[in-house]
C-alpha cells in the first residue's frame, strides 16, 4: 500500500461496521487488497479468542483464508480490531504483533494497515486509520493516516448522495443533524425510526433486548434474514443503509431500573446536559414500566418525550407527548388511571395478535409528525410553534376500527359519531390537565427523581 492513506471500498466498510462495529470491543479481522492500492477484502475473525480487553486472532482459521486469498492473488495488507471507548490508538501489544507479522512475512519497508474501530456497541461507530512500518529491524514507526471510502466499482472516493433536498424546507439538514433519537423498543416502531433517518436525524440510540422471530414478519417491518438478530442491531444497520452519515449506538438490553441514571448519562453523552431540547426519548415499547422509566428520564433531564401504544386488535392507538416547560400535564398526569391500575396489580395481556401491520404504520406516521413538532419546536420552519397550539392536548388517540360501532373509546362516539364525513382513521387531540398530587411533577414543574 504505497499511498499515505487507507483506501477502503464501501462494501468493506459496511462489512466491518456490521460485524466488528456492532459487537463489544476487542473483535477483529483481516484486510486484503487485490490491487495493492485499495482494501477491497475483509475477513471477520469470528472464532478469535477475545476478552473485554484483548483480541487474539484465530491463526489457523486466518491461514486458511490467506491460502484462499493467495490463489486469487489477494494480498494481506493489515488487521483491524476494536477498542473500548476512550482507546482510539493501537496499544503497544498491537504494534508488537504487527511487527511480528512484518518480520515473519519479510515485509521490511512495507506499511501494514492497523486501523482501530470504536465499536458502535457502546458508542458511535468510527474507524481511525493507522499504519505500522519497520526498517532494518529498528523501532517500529506508527503513523496516523486518513481513511477514504471509495466506490466498489470505480475505486473513486464515495460521496453519499444528498437525498434530503426535497425535505430541506421542512427539516433543514443542518438542524436535523444536531438532533438525537433515543428509541426504546425496536419492534413495531422500526419504520418510525427509519423515517426519522430519511428526514436527516444525526444520531440514534436503540434499546432492545429482543430478537426478531418469524411471527414479526407479519406485524413489524423486518425481513427473513433478520430472524434471530437482535432488534436494536437490525434497526441500526438498516438506518445506516439509508443514511451512512448517521451515528448509531445499539444497546441490546431492555430499559429498566437496572440501567442507572449515571449509566444513561454515560451512554447518551454531554448533549444530555448541554442541549437536552435536541434529544427525543421515544418510548415505543408495550412494557408499561419501561415507558414509565423512559418518561422519568425525560423529565429529569428535560428532554422531549413521546410514547405510543396500540390497543387490542389494532382498533385504536394512542400517542402521548411531553415537552418540559410547555406541556402542562406530565406523562403520569395524562395516564393517571393507567398508573393507578398498574400500581394495584393490573397485568396487561394484550399483544400484537390480530393487529394489521397497517395499524402499526399508521401510528408510526403520527409519531413522525409529533416528533418533528417536538424536535423543531425552537427552530425555524413550518413545525416551529405548532407545539404551543396543542400544548395542553398532549394525548392523541386514533380510531382505526373499520366498524364505527366498535367499542373503541367513548370519546370517538361522542365527538365523531354523527359527523357525516367520519368513518374511521380519525385522530382526537385530547386535553390533559396536571394533577396537583402527581408524584412526578406535583402539578407543575418536574422534580428530581
Amino acid at each position: 500500500m504505497e499511498k499515505q492513506e487507507l483506501r477502503m471500498t464501501l462494501s468493506v466498510y459496511k462489512a466491518i461496521r456490521d460485524t466488528i462495529g456492532s459487537q463489544p470491543a476487542e473483535r477483529g479481522g483481516m484486510l486484503g487488497s487485490s490491487d495493492g492500492e485499495t482494501i477491497d477484502h475483509f475477513h471477520f475473525d469470528e472464532s478469535a479468542a477475545t476478552t473485554a480487553a484483548t483480541y487474539t486472532p484465530d491463526v489457523e482459521a486466518l491461514q486458511d483464508v490467506l491460502d484462499d486469498w493467495a490463489e486469487e492473488e489477494i494480498a494481506m495488507v493489515g488487521f483491524i480490531h476494536s477498542h473500548p471507548r476512550g482507546c482510539p490508538r493501537p496499544s503497544q501489544e498491537d504494534v508488537s504483533y504487527a511487527v511480528d507479522i512484518i518480520l515473519a512475512c519479510r515485509l521490511l519497508g512495507w506499511r501494514l494497515a492497523l486501523p482501530i474501530v470504536q465499536s458502535g456497541f457502546g458508542g458511535p461507530f468510527k474507524i481511525k486509520g493507522y499504519e505500522v512500518e519497520i526498517h532494518d529491524c529498528k523501532e517500529a514507526i506508527i503513523t496516523d493516516v486518513p481513511i477514504t471510502i471509495v466506490s466498489d466499482t470505480t475505486h473513486k472516493p464515495f460521496s453519499p448522495p444528498n437525498f434530503h433536498d426535497r425535505v430541506e424546507s421542512v427539516c433543514p439538514l443542518e438542524t436535523m443533524r444536531r438532533k438525537i433519537l433515543v428509541g426504546i423498543g425496536c419492534g413495531g416502531a422500526r419504520s418510525f425510526y427509519e423515517d426519522l433517518a430519511r428526514m436527516g436525524i444525526g444520531r440514534a440510540f436503540f434499546f432492545d433486548g429482543d430478537v426478531y422471530s418469524a411471527s414479526n414478519l407479519a406485524t413489524q417491518q423486518c425481513y427473513r434474514e433478520e430472524i434471530g438478530v437482535n432488534k436494536a442491531f437490525a434497526v441500526a444497520s438498516r438506518v445506516r443503509e439509508l443514511d451512512p452519515q448517521i451515528e448509531t449506538i445499539s444497546i441490546p438490553f431492555f430499559l429498566d431500573d437496572d440501567l442507572l441514571d449515571e449509566d444513561f448519562e454515560d451512554v447518551i453523552g454531554p448533549t444530555l446536559s448541554e442541549r437536552p431540547e435536541d434529544i427525543l426519548i421515544a418510548a415505543c415499547t408495550d412494557d408499561f414500566w419501561a415507558q414509565d422509566r423512559a418518561a422519568q428520564l425525560a423529565m429529569k433531564y428535560g428532554t422531549p418525550f413521546l410514547a405510543a401504544q396500540l390497543y387490542e386488535n389494532g382498533l385504536a392507538a394512542e400517542v402521548l407527548f411531553y415537552y418540559p416547560g410547555v406541556t402542562p400535564a406530565c406523562p403520569r398526569c395524562v395516564l393517571r388511571p393507567r398508573y393507578d391500575a398498574y400500581l394495584n396489580g393490573y397485568i396487561n395481556t394484550v399483544g400484537s395478535r390480530g393487529v394489521p401491520i397497517f395499524a402499526t404504520q399508521r401510528v408510526n406516521a403520527l409519531k413522525g409528525y409529533v416528533s418533528l413538532m417536538l424536535l423543531l419546536n425552537k427552530e425555524s420552519g413550518p413545525f416551529a410553534g405548532l407545539l404551543d397550539q396543542v400544548a395542553d392536548r398532549n394525548m392523541l388517540q386514533i380510531r382505526m376500527s373499520p366498524d364505527p360501532a366498535s367499542p373503541v373509546h367513548p370519546l370517538f362516539q361522542k365527538h365523531l359519531g354523527e359527523v357525516p364525513y367520519a368513518f374511521f382513521d380519525e385522530t382526537l387531540w385530547i386535553t390533559a390537565t396536571p394533577e396537583p398530587d402527581c408524584p412526578y411533577c406535583q402539578g407543575g414543574e418536574p422534580i428530581d427523581h
